[in-house]
C-alpha cells in the first residue's frame, strides 16, 4: 500500500506538541533551540524532509549559497519540503548589534544558515512557542492551566472605573515600552552573536543580571548592560578580524 504524504495540519499538530524545553541551552541568559537537536527530532519524525538552500550565482557564474546586495551585506534562504508540504525561511547575515553584515566570511554566514534552518523548522511546528514567548506547548499549557482547581464563583462587583489617563502619559508609556523593546532585542542578539564566537558570561553575576533585567523589563539595567556588552563584543570583533587575517 503506498504511504501517504502528511498533510501540512499534521505536520504541525505533530512538531508543535514536542516539549523542547529540556533539550534547550542557556548562554548569557538566552535560552535558544540547538540545530543539531532540532534536526534530530526532524529526522525521528519525517527523514525523508528535503533541505534548499536558494542563493546566486557570483561575477565567475559559480552558485553561492547566499544573495548579496549593494554595500555587501548578504542574506540566506532556505526551503524544507516534507512530502507535499514545504516552508520558506530567509534571515540576514548580522552582528552581535542585529545589524547586516558587510562582506560576511564563512563563519558567519554558516552560523546563519543554522539558525534560519532552526526558524524555518519552526513553521512547521517545532518549538515554534519559543519564539511566541512561550513557556510550554499549547497543548501543555493548556493542561496545566485546567489542571488548577477552580476558585468559587463569587458575585460580581461593578467594575470599578480606572483614572483616564492623559494623551501625553498614553504616549510616554508607549515609547517607554517601545525603548524597553528594541533594548532587550539588542542585548539578546549581541551576547547571542558573542556566544557563537565562543564567549560566555564571565561570571555567575553577570549572567543573573542580564537575565533579570530582561525578565523584570528593567530599562536602566538594560541600558548599561547593553553598553558593557557591546564593548565586549567590539573587543572580541577586533580579535575575530585579527585572527581571520593571520590565516
Amino acid at each position: 500500500m503506498e504511504k501517504k504524504n502528511p498533510t501540512a495540519k499534521e505536520i504541525w499538530d505533530t512538531l508543535s506538541q514536542v516539549n523542547v524545553n529540556e533539550h534547550t541551552e542557556e548562554r548569557g541568559g538566552l535560552t535558544y533551540l540547538s540545530w543539531a537537536w532540532a534536526w534530530g527530532v526532524m529526522m525521528d519524525h519525517y527523514p525523508d524532509l528535503v533541505i534548499y538552500w536558494h542563493g546566486q550565482k557570483d561575477a565567475s557564474g559559480v552558485m553561492r549559497d547566499v544573495t548579496t546586495y549593494e554595500g555587501g551585506s548578504a542574506s540566506v534562504n532556505v526551503t524544507v519540503t516534507i512530502g507535499d508540504v514545504s516552508r520558506e525561511m530567509w534571515l540576514p547575515v548580522m552582528d552581535y548589534r542585529h545589524k547586516a553584515i558587510a562582506h560576511p566570511d564563512a563563519r558567519s554566514i554558516s552560523d546563519c544558515k543554522m539558525r534560519c534552518l532552526v526558524k524555518c523548522f519552526a513553521l512547521f511546528g517545532l518549538g515554534h512557542y519559543i519564539y511566541s514567548s512561550e513557556d510550554l506547548p499549547p497543548k501543555t499549557s493548556d493542561t496545566v492551566k485546567e489542571s488548577k482547581p477552580k476558585k468559587a464563583t463569587a458575585k460580581k462587583s461593578a467594575p470599578k472605573k480606572s483614572p483616564k489617563k492623559s494623551p501625553k502619559k498614553a504616549v510616554e508609556e508607549a515609547t517607554e515600552e517601545t525603548l524597553i523593546d528594541g533594548w532587550v532585542e539588542d542585548l539578546k542578539a549581541m551576547i547571542m552573536d558573542l556566544n557563537e564566537r565562543g564567549w560566555t558570561p564571565p561570571d555567575q553575576d553577570m549572567r543573573n543580571e542580564i537575565k533579570d533585567a530582561i525578565k523584570n523589563r528593567d530599562g536602566e539595567k538594560l541600558v548599561k548592560l547593553n553598553k558593557v556588552i557591546k564593548k565586549m563584543g567590539e573587543i572580541a570583533l577586533k580579535l575575530h578580524i585579527e585572527k581571520e587575517e593571520e590565516k
